[in-house]
């Protein structure tokens, strides 16, 4: 009994190590990586009954098996900052959510951001016309283009879209937006956390009063990209990202298994070059970068770990739980993600409730402990 646990033991030991390296490269470990992966568990329905009647000395195997397979493999994450609640709610509030292009509850949508208070959501697979969402959110900024849209408190000062048609052509998705936001010195007495009003605030009110219209209630008119900074603002870029699924790879596999490797192959292949054209654009942002999106890959991915590793996972740093955001009917895993560039530090992260589609939102709460001119004008 107590060789059969240590065998396990090892076999699990194995299995953790391998993933990353294989998983996104080699055809059985892609089909683990997205798979089911609390298969890997059940010998443990054998092995602990039968240690706690034979050999109890095998419980020690078991139980080490048991931590790498529920933490490692299964993704558990159990931070200090999740469990005392960090330090505060830090400097910027950012949301993602990939609405899975269903009719998206525009009532839903509002409540969340209420309860939730994001200063900044990026939607992936949104069919939200941007009237809809500038109508929903007014004194926010709202800008949406094919399928991406990004709703900010704070003032969009520049929206950049990578022309899509190379990687459409090659038969993927490869949406990438690059944002510039102002985002409120808190160090300044007096500067707004929650309901900033945009610098195209000011202009719009001068406008309104010249023309005699008396005062309204309630937020401006949404400034669009191209508004001031406020002073005393520090600026950052802002990427929202929908990379291609790996969902054709993983259904020619399980219809043909070896005899599809080639197609697993080309998905691969063509899922690492936008990764790294996403990270290209990642790499020329102008300002401290943040990185939100669909990146269809957990953190295990061997092209995960390739081009986002050195990124803060904003989860894995201070979230708790398994985190899944894409589900199944069987199962869940974490897909989606909140990525803190240089500068930037998780205070906590946490996965939202159900809207309506087969994901979930992800939000954080980042801080920034870089240089303090960083950004600033």
């Amino acid at each position: 009994m107590l060789a059969a646990a240590v065998l396990y033991l090892l076999g699990v030991a194995a299995v953790w190590l391998a993933l990353p390296i294989l998983g996104d490269r080699f055809w059985p470990a892609t089909l683990f990586l997205f798979g089911p992966r609390q298969v890997i568990a059940l010998p443990l329905l054998i092995i602990v009954p039968a240690a706690l009647l034979l050999r109890r000395r095998a419980l020690i195997p078991a139980a080490l098996a048991a931590a790498i397979v529920v933490g490692p493999i299964l993704g558990y994450c159990l931070s200090l900052r999740a469990l005392t609640g960090g330090s505060g709610r830090g400097d910027l509030r950012v949301a993602s959510f990939n609405t899975g292009s269903r009719a998206m509850s525009m009532e839903r949508l509002k409540a969340f951001v209420a309860e939730s208070r994001p200063d900044v959501l990026a939607l992936q697979e949104c069919s939200i016309p941007e009237p809809d969402l500038t109508a929903a959110f007014p004194g926010w900024s709202v800008h949406v283009d094919r399928g991406m849209c990004l709703v900010s408190r704070y003032p969009v000062l520049k929206a950049e879209s990578r022309d899509r048609n190379d990687v459409w052509r090659a038969g993927g998705h490869g949406a990438i937006l690059r944002y510039a936001i102002a985002l409120p010195d808190r160090a300044t007495p007096g500067a707004p956390h929650h309901a900033p009003v945009p610098a195209a605030a000011t202009a719009a009110a001068a406008a309104a009063a010249a023309a005699g219209a008396p005062d309204a209630p309630g937020a401006p008119d949404a400034p669009r990209p191209g508004a001031q900074a406020a002073p005393g603002a520090r600026t950052f870029s802002l990427l929202n990202l929908h990379l291609e699924t790996p969902r054709e790879a993983i259904e020619a596999l399980m219809h043909g298994l070896w005899k599809q490797a080639a197609e697993h192959d080309r998905v691969i292949a063509l899922r690492a070059w936008e990764s790294e054209l996403a990270r290209q654009w990642v790499d020329e942002a102008p300002y401290p970068a943040v990185i939100v999106g669909d990146l269809n890959m957990p953190v295990d991915s061997a092209i995960y770990r390739r081009f986002w590793s050195g990124f803060e996972n904003a989860f894995s740093r201070a979230g708790l739980g398994f985190g899944a955001t894409k589900r199944t009917r069987w199962f869940g895993i974490r897909i989606d993600h909140v990525l803190a560039g240089p500068g930037w530090t998780t205070e906590r992260a946490w996965i939202g409730p159900d809207l309506g589609s087969d994901h979930l939102p992800i939000l954080a709460d980042l801080r920034w402990t870089g240089s303090p001119h960083e950004g600033s004008p």
